[in-house]
């Protein structure tokens, strides 16, 4: 029931998408790509989130911040990318973030919220990628993707991770789905210099 009802929030929280001039004015739990994240959270606790969670990429140009979400949420987390010492801490790319027991369900979400964006942004450019994830060499690991590259040089996705148990055991990592959005600039740098 849970799940239904977090599907359904999410479905109706789209309508407001259909006026958005740009992907800024897209939201995740009251959120937007271009937010100052002091907006939101103190500076005390970004750099806490900073320090523990850290650089996701080898090119160390964005860190990473992961929250519990507030205001009740339809995302039990959000993700954020920020400049390295930017202080502003402006947001580039925003994630919500849901954790799944059942990896069929994640994905039967994914379908059903790919179709909706699809029809958000119908001059965008879908792909899907299904593969093995590099993040575990083991090769147990698996993502399911789509992807909408945006006319303006963003991009939108939402995607399953499916992590063997080993890395759940060995990581803590936990199957998820997360509703992304990135700004034109993040999405440029992730494609062609982020070293991942």
């Amino acid at each position: 029931m849970k799940l239904f009802l977090s599907l359904l929030i999410f479905i109706l929280s789209l309508q407001s998408w259909t006026k958005a001039a740009d992907i800024s004015d897209f939201e995740i739990a009251g959120i937007s790509v271009g937010d100052s994240l002091l907006d939101f959270y103190s500076e005390k606790e970004i750099l806490e989130q900073k320090n523990d969670t850290g650089f996701l990429f080898s090119n160390k140009k964005y860190f990473t911040a992961r929250f519990k979400s507030i205001d009740n949420s339809v995302y039990e987390q959000i993700q954020v990318q920020i400049k390295d010492n930017d202080p502003k801490y402006i947001i580039y790319s925003l994630e919500g973030i849901n954790f799944f027991e059942n990896m069929n369900s994640c994905i039967e979400d994914n379908k059903k919220i790919s179709n909706d964006i699809k029809k958000l942004f119908s001059n965008s450019k879908k792909k899907i990628i299904e593969d093995k994830h590099s993040g575990d060499q083991s090769g147990k690991s698996f993502v399911y993707i789509s992807k909408f590259d945006l006319k303006n040089g963003a991009a939108a996705l939402v995607s399953c991770y499916d992590w063997s148990d080993e890395i759940t055991t060995n990581k803590g990592w936990l199957d998820n789905l997360k509703v992304i959005i990135d700004s034109k600039e993040f999405n440029y740098w992730l494609n062609n210099e982020s070293d991942n």
